[in-house]
């Protein structure tokens, strides 16, 4: 038999059930704290770090692609000979070049090995995920490298375009660089935790180069006009007219500024007038003088 308890307020032993209540509350307490916890933070990710998350993204993912599509395209031109197939040149009567135009033959074989080497490129760095540290997303140098990883990945969708062109540079006198090179334009998905968005992966890669050399002539002048060439020596000298009010001093356009001394008003006008009336006099007493009397006009 249990005994009861001496003294007033005694009870028969002890009642467990305050310690359980407790315990659930406090458990009940920790699961509301980190479900709102979560919430908030899915809310800051979702609002804060999620755009600048993807233009990292972005830069990150047509970093690499460009690379391996580079890479891959090279190595293919490296192994073809027949790059001086690539452009027909036309020829004059006189044996001399006229003009040019790529070989279609080579041009589509060219294209379909670069559309599936780039697809193939592609499928296969689709299953090797890029990670990016979320302090990147923050805009911190101290702490753009710490922080959890987080996994982007890409998926090619769409057809990729190749293009086979040329492009001219100046090279010298009558020289022309042209150069022989392909424009890759592939699509992909960049796909990010919470979101998605399309991009385009464009790249340009040189596979030849050729010189053309025109009849370069015997001397031709440089901007300061002084001849260059091998018989520069011969070449007649030339002046580089002067600009307008530079050099002897003389100012152009002399009628303007008399039209303007004539512009003014009232007094200045009648007072210009006289005395160019008696210039004009005197000028030609002058004249007549030096007509009548050669003799005295020297001597004056």
């Amino acid at each position: 038999m249990r005994s009861k308890s001496s003294g007033t307020g005694g009870s028969w032993g002890t009642n467990p059930t305050r310690p359980r209540i407790r315990r659930r509350t406090i458990v009940i307490i920790t699961l509301v704290v980190m479900m709102v916890f979560s919430i908030q933070s899915f809310v800051y990710i979702e609002r804060n770090l999620r755009p600048p998350l993807m233009n990292i993204a972005k830069i990150r993912v047509k970093q690499v692609a460009t690379q391996a599509i580079n890479k891959a395209i090279t190595e293919q031109v490296a192994t073809r000979s027949d790059t001086d197939k690539l452009i027909d040149w036309k020829m004059n009567s006189n044996g001399k070049i006229s003009g040019f135009m790529l070989n279609y033959a080579e041009h589509m074989s060219i294209t379909s090995q670069t559309i599936n080497t780039v697809q193939k490129t592609l499928n296969e760095m689709k299953d090797i995920p890029e990670h990016i540290p979320i302090g990147h997303a923050l805009n911190s140098a101290i702490i753009s490298s710490y922080g959890p990883r987080v996994p982007v990945k890409f998926e090619p969708v769409g057809a990729v375009k190749v293009d086979l062109s040329t492009r001219q540079k100046d090279a010298g006198i009558n020289m022309i660089l042209v150069e022989v090179y392909i424009r890759i334009i592939a699509e992909v998905t960049i796909i990010i935790p919470f979101d998605t968005e399309p991009e385009i992966v464009e790249t340009d890669i040189p596979i030849s180069y050729l010189l053309v050399v025109g009849d370069v002539p015997m001397y031709y002048y440089d901007n300061t006009g002084k001849p260059v060439g091998e018989s520069a020596a011969q070449a007649p000298n030339i002046s580089v007219p002067l600009g307008q009010g530079t050099g002897s001093g003389v100012t152009a356009n002399p009628q303007n500024n008399g039209n303007a001394e004539s512009s003014n008003e009232g007094g200045t006008n009648s007072g210009a007038s006289t005395e160019g009336s008696t210039e004009d006099s005197g000028g030609s007493n002058a004249q007549n003088k030096s007509s009548n009397h050669p003799g005295d006009a020297s001597t004056e």
